[in-house]
């Protein structure tokens, strides 16, 4: 295996030629406020730099300081449940100690044992011989014959005793000379270490005799030695290539002859473990992820923290491992309190996070996004970090309906081109003049012989239309509220999604009921950029990013339901394909999207285009059909397409006041006190006198009648007990107004 180092210091001009260009320093504000956040881009030279991220940065030092401090109390904790064992230490080294023993003891003891029984056995043999011999009554010829036997026997018993003396000897000087190299070993050590440095030297000569004895021990009686085949991440063990192998044979991912080749050393990046993997023998990329949730098991991680990516060849991946759970965070929007434009066509809005903390963009140029999910799963923060953006891009006009009707929106409706809440018909009117702008839009191209918008004809085709539509089920659900607008407005949808993207048109359709009723097929399929969050199951999970993929692990019903979890999910782009995400945090209750379209209103301001204060063709078409424009939430300005009530004018007070006597006329003193409750400037002061506020009043009347081009005299009237006065009849009223 060999391993490609980092280019050295000295300029070559050929490298540089050939990354010319290569490198895309972006303009966008987006990339310049997340110096420090780390963003999804392509490796354009092919190439995984072994230097991991953290070591580039003070943040990443402190982090692996506190990894490694993590690590190191688990690693203490493992050598302690191990001593308990009998590859614990103090077993390895009493083991080691015997095992010395028995060294220095060695194999002659069986040569002197043999040497013994030999004597015994010639001693006995010379015992019965010379019974047999010393018997009287033996004829002499067999005296002689018993004589001669016990003399042989007595010289077999001299010679076994020679020989057991020898064997004795030399089993003496084979053990003395072991015992003095064992002894050395440990003597001239430490006697050295003592004369040379002190107690110090001898205790560190005393640790290293330990050590030699623990190491001879290390092996167990049956011969096994500690390993970390059984070491798992889950467990907190590193992360190493045996591990790596065993998960993969575990998972069933590789067998027999193919292996698991590490194009880079195992190295821990942060709070995580990166390897770079070649797998031989036919097994590609795809196969690998397909088994995420065996290998995981074999790893002891949830799936959730581990991540597979695909790297140039169908057989290359990188693998990475999370030691803690990469969305038990929080990342807060990087575009949040930043008033610079952003180019959401070009560079994309920020819309959530992988699992290796790394930003996604999603751009608003050429797909519609559809987002799903169960209540309370995340689905309204997607919609809002793309409201967060789309705020920042002045060319972008924003148009809402809000299926909820809740006031979530209200507060940025004076920055949206079209806010309406709750009204199917309003959104099945609007689609229609939609679908009539995609057409001319698509004509413009043809004039121009392109097939699609690109970013230098925006301008010419009117900018980019985002229509955003939260809670789908609102108005494509034929049983629900304005049933009977579903089917067309579905069809408007679909018509939409389906080239809208084209000429610059996108929609966001999120919803909470990720049915088929309500996402129908004909929808979803022109939806190329999916998210779906926590649901109730994979058919719910296989509305949202297509038919079959929850099989292929894809599954958002195996999300959690905890808050931990909100904005967690899948997501599929043409930019991303599928990947584990969760939403970037934006605090609606705290502002963050009243400080976006605050900003937005200035950008577009700058350059003509705020809401009610520049052409809109298709608002403007819409007034004239029904009569009521939308922009900026309406005539309410809360999203409700109805006319709002005129302002009262001073003849309509006088009216009231007149009216509320009972007895069809008021004086001016009555008129005055029922106008100081609606307007203060008809308030008197408290060092007022009846004449002098009766003065006052009388020129301010005057003045807001003048005002009001209505010519109104006082006259005579009766007061309320029977008396006269100055004031106004309701009959006179009734004919001014």
């Amino acid at each position: 295996m060999s391993i490609e180092t980092t280019p050295a210091s000295s300029p070559d001009p050929e490298f540089e030629r050939l990354v010319a260009g290569l490198t895309n320093t972006a303009d966008s504000p987006l990339l310049q406020k997340t110096a420090d956040t780390p963003v999804n881009r392509p490796d354009l030279l092919g190439d995984t730099p072994l230097t991991p991220e953290w070591v580039r940065t003070s943040a990443g030092w402190r982090t692996r300081a506190a990894v490694g401090k993590v690590n190191s109390t688990r690693a203490f904790r493992r050598w302690v449940r191990r001593q308990s064992t009998e590859h614990g230490h103090t077993a390895q080294l009493f083991r080691g100690m015997r095992r010395t023993f028995l060294w220095i003891q060695g194999t002659e003891g069986v040569q002197v044992a043999t040497a013994r029984r030999e004597v015994q056995q010639a001693q006995a043999d010379y015992k019965t011989a010379k019974w047999g011999h010393d018997k009287r009554l033996i004829p002499g010829k067999e005296k002689e014959k018993r004589r001669v036997a016990m003399e042989k026997a007595f010289a077999g018993s001299v010679t076994a005793m020679t020989k057991y003396k020898t064997a004795q000897k030399d089993a003496r000087t084979r053990r003395g000379v072991r015992g003095a190299l064992a002894a050395a070993a440990i003597v001239v050590p430490e006697g050295a270490g003592i004369y040379l440095i002190g107690g110090t030297g001898g205790v560190i000569a005393t640790g290293s005799a330990l050590l030699a004895f623990a190491l001879i021990g290390r092996r167990t009686m049956g011969g096994e030695v500690y390993n970390d085949r059984d070491a798992k991440i889950g467990n907190g063990d590193r992360m190493t290539d045996d591990m790596i192998d065993r998960a993969f044979r575990d998972a069933g991912i590789i067998r027999g002859d193919q292996a698991v080749i590490f194009r880079s050393p195992v190295i821990q990046d942060g709070k995580a473990w990166l390897a770079h993997i070649e797998v031989t023998g036919g097994v590609e990329v795809a196969d690998v992820q397909k088994k995420t949730g065996p290998l995981a098991s074999a790893l002891g991680i949830p799936r959730h923290q581990m991540d597979i990516r695909h790297e140039g060849r169908e057989d290359h991946l990188s693998l990475w491992v999370s030691m803690t759970d990469p969305f038990g965070r929080t990342i807060t929007n990087p575009l949040i309190g930043t008033i610079d434009k952003v180019n959401a066509w070009r560079d994309g809005l920020p819309l959530g996070f992988d699992k290796r903390g790394s930003i996604i963009l999603a751009t608003i140029s050429d797909y519609s996004l559809l987002v799903g999910g169960t209540t309370r799963s995340g689905k309204g923060m997607a919609v809002a970090n793309i409201l967060v953006g789309a705020m920042l891009d002045p060319r972008i006009r924003v148009r809402l309906f809000d299926g909820k009707g809740t006031g979530e929106y209200v507060g940025i409706a004076p920055a949206l081109d079209t806010f309406v809440r709750r009204n199917p018909e309003r959104l099945r009117d609007f689609l229609k003049v939609l679908v009539a702008e995609l057409e001319r839009r698509t004509e413009i191209l043809v004039d121009l012989g392109v097939s699609k918008a690109t970013e230098e004809l925006l301008e010419e085709l009117g900018g980019v239309e985002l229509l955003i539509v939260d809670e789908l089920a609102t108005y494509t659900v034929k049983g629900g509220l304005n049933g009977q607008y579903a089917e067309e407005i579905v069809e408007l949808l679909a018509q939409t999604a389906a080239v809208g993207a084209a000429v610059g048109i996108i929609l966001v359709l999120a919803t909470q009921h990720p049915k088929v009723d309500v996402i129908p097929s004909r929808l979803r399929g022109n939806c190329n950029g999916r998210w779906s969050m926590r649901v109730e199951s994979a058919t719910a999970s296989n509305t949202i990013l297509g038919d079959g993929v929850a099989g292929d692990g894809y599954d958002a019903s195996d999300i959690k339901n905890s808050k931990s979890t909100r904005g967690r999910g899948w997501l599929t782009t043409p930019d991303t394909g599928f990947i584990e995400a969760r939403s970037l945090f934006v605090d609606v209750e705290g502002g963050d999207l009243r400080k976006a379209a605050k900003a937005g209103m200035a950008l577009r301001q700058a350059i003509g285009r705020l809401p009610q204060h520049c052409p809109d063709p298709i608002e403007d078409q819409l007034k004239a059909d029904t009569g009521i424009s939308m922009v900026a939430g309406g005539p309410t300005g809360k999203g409700t397409a109805v006319q709002a009530e005129a302002e009262p004018t001073i003849l309509d007070h006088i009216v009231k006041a007149v009216t509320a006597t009972g007895r069809g006329e008021a004086t001016r003193g009555e008129v005055f006190a029922y106008l100081a409750t609606v307007d203060e400037r008809y308030e008197r002061g408290g060092s007022e006198s009846d004449a002098q506020y009766g003065s006052r009043a009388g020129k301010l009347l005057s003045a807001d009648l003048d005002a009001a081009e209505v010519d109104l005299k006082a006259v005579k009237v009766s007061t309320a007990d029977g008396g006269e006065g100055r004031g106004f009849k309701l009959a006179a009223l009734h004919a001014a107004l």
